[in-house]
């Protein structure tokens, strides 16, 4: 006998499911298409997906559950969704802290010069009526119209089913729109409507779309959106075991990512009045486990040694095969990728920064739960990736959230006491990237924690200012420094920068570390050469340099030479979208680039221990 329907509802928004009693919260919201955030995979380790009980009951917390969330918590109704079964109809409230997404920076100078030269163009044309002396077909007279300026192979069938029609009423003068020699719309003049493209950038955390005229180059604007991948894990591994041991699993994947897809789309369609019709062309970046799930290949090889993608060319699809909301005429073009765990975001960064203009090495930074390093030394492109984790993004970390508003943004010290800013001036509900990087350095600076990573000892408390003292509790691995005061904090007791915390981070900077130094290392470079040092990612732009040099995660050098580009990623499909020399550029960085892999090294250990340390 199957068990009994019950309703799901989810607040803010009233997203509605029905699903089978006993169901995890967890599986509702996917079925549901509400993104929470399950870091650790969904095995109730990580704490990142509460949500809050308004009505309806699920069964009780079982003891790994009431671990987790204190007594409180569990009696004003939080509990884990990865945990919590269904007992009833039930209405859920999402924490504040999941809701909001911040959009992924474009730099417009990254596309300042660019002259548009897409595959797509309109041209306007005025043809010879026909006659008992011109029998010619319409497609012929359409092709002979525009030779030899404009070469015309072939049209889509959409396009002749309306070409009679649009020819005759626009009395032979005509817009055509073509895809490279192929002609996939007509109209009259008066009803012809500019093509649109769409520059898309699949983030493991954070999707993104960038909208554009492909006539003018007008930027006309995006969509952003939450990777709803992330319920299955925050990092590329949980996702590509989850693709690889659940029933499904890469379909369902795959589903995720176009469906995110044709989400941030529509939103930047809906800003600009625009309509998916009109979308011509698409071109996707993302890391090279993300390229595989958009296009549903299995990236099961990428995660096994020797960490073997399916392809790495450049890969053009049709929009229909992918089930993408655009002109069924179109194409999408997902460029090339470099190795395993190096991407195609990374060949949109290479290409968007033009790093490899410069007589003098360039390093470019992508700080992300798969840290991406390129070396351009002036002759040689030399690329390696890191597993930095999902620490720089909040995963992991004990009061860890995106980038949303009520995040702690910075942190700094003030008249002898630590002083928060988060996004929006609301109410603190944990910490982001940049407030991490923050958070770390000032604890440094003020003797909070040591440069081996132990927070400071109770008997040695007296050393520091009072009022930080105050902030110290517990001991050993319990050891935390409050942040925000217990009366600033929603769905827990103040937030707290942790003696894990402290050790996550060293394990992620570590590795970005050891791959900036192994790099330079292989090339013969010391990082006195490096005239610019390009921070790219979700924060790249708002990670001060300063606190960027005092953790360690790059050498030292002046923090002049830092600079944040935003998200570069994003910016390369945009120039391989609106420009054919750029989109061939990019295909040629991903030929030239040189893949260190790093675990190979038999000096990468060493330098890993070395770079954990604070110095």
């Amino acid at each position: 006998m199957s068990s009994p329907e019950i309703r799901v509802t989810f607040t803010p928004g009233g997203a509605t499911v029905m699903v089978p009693a006993g169901e995890l919260l967890l599986n509702a919201a996917v079925a549901a298409g509400v993104p929470l955030a399950a870091p650790c995979g969904g095995h109730g380790r990580c704490g990142k997906c509460r949500v809050q009980i308004q009505q309806g009951h699920c069964l009780p917390p079982d003891r790994h559950e009431r671990n987790i969330l204190s007594a409180d918590e569990l009696k004003t109704g939080w509990r884990l969704a990865c945990m919590a079964r269904v007992r009833s109809d039930i209405v859920v409230s999402v924490a504040p802290e999941q809701r909001l997404v911040i959009a992924k920076p474009l730099e417009d100078e990254l596309l300042e010069g660019v002259t548009p030269e897409p595959a797509v163009r309109q041209v306007t044309v005025s043809l010879p009526e026909p006659s008992l002396q011109d029998q010619r077909a319409d497609f012929v007279r359409l092709r002979d119209g525009l030779a030899p300026a404009v070469s015309l192979d072939n049209a889509a069938l959409t396009a002749l089913r309306d070409l009679p029609g649009e020819l005759r009423e626009g009395q032979f003068t005509v817009s055509a729109t073509l895809l490279d020699d192929r002609l996939v719309g007509v109209a009259t003049l008066d009803e012809a409507q500019h093509p649109l493209g769409v520059a898309v950038d699949i983030g493991t955390t954070t999707v993104v779309a960038y909208l554009v005229d492909l006539l003018t180059g007008e930027h006309l604007g995006s969509g952003t959106a939450h990777n709803p991948q992330a319920q299955h894990g925050a990092d590329v591994i949980s996702r590509t075991d989850y693709a690889a041991n659940q029933p499904g699993g890469l379909s369902r994947l795959q589903s995720e990512a176009v469906g995110v897809v044709n989400q941030v789309v529509s939103q930047a369609l809906a800003a600009a009045g625009g309509h998916a019709d009109q979308v011509i062309e698409m071109t996707v970046v993302g890391n090279t486990c993300m390229h595989h799930l958009f296009l549903g290949l299995d990236p099961w090889h990428i995660a096994q040694a020797p960490y073997i993608p399916v392809a790495s060319d450049a890969i053009t699809v049709t929009p229909g095969s992918l089930g993408l909301k655009m002109n069924a005429q179109g194409r999408v073009v997902c460029l090339p990728v470099i190795a395993g765990y190096v991407g195609a975001d990374t060949v949109g960064v290479i290409t968007a920064t033009r790093m490899m203009d410069s007589d003098r090495p360039v390093l470019a930074v992508d700080i992300g739960t798969n840290g991406e390093v390129a070396l351009w030394s002036g002759e040689r492109l030399v690329c390696a990736s890191c597993a930095a984790g999902p620490a720089f993004e909040g995963a992991q970390i004990e009061h860890g959230m995106r980038a949303a508003p009520g995040a702690i943004s910075a942190v700094d010290l003030h008249d002898g006491d630590l002083q928060i800013t988060t996004i929006d001036d609301q109410r603190p509900l944990g910490l982001c990237g940049s407030g991490l990087f923050d958070a770390m350095a000032v604890c440094l600076e003020a003797g909070l924690v040591d440069a081996m990573g132990r927070m400071v000892a109770p008997d040695r408390e007296q050393d520091l200012a009072p009022a930080l003292a105050a902030r110290l509790q517990g001991e050993g691995n319990t050891r935390r420094i409050l942040l925000a005061s217990d009366g600033d904090a929603e769905a827990h007791a103040g937030v707290y920068f942790t003696q894990k915390d402290v050790r996550e981070l060293q394990l992620a900077k570590g590795a970005v570390r050891a791959a900036v130094e192994l790099l330079l290392r292989e090339c013969g470079l010391k990082v006195e050469d490096l005239s610019a040092v390009l921070l790219a990612g979700a924060f790249g732009n708002y990670l001060r340099p300063q606190s960027a040099l005092r953790m360690g995660l790059l050498p030292p050098m002046s923090p002049t030479l830092i600079r944040g580009v935003g998200n570069a990623a994003g910016a390369g499909a945009m120039l391989a979208l609106l420009s054919l020399p750029w989109r061939r550029r990019a295909e040629e960085i991903a030929r030239r680039a040189e893949h260190l892999e790093l675990a190979q090294r038999p000096d990468f250990q060493q330098m890993f221990m070395e770079t954990m340390l604070f110095m």
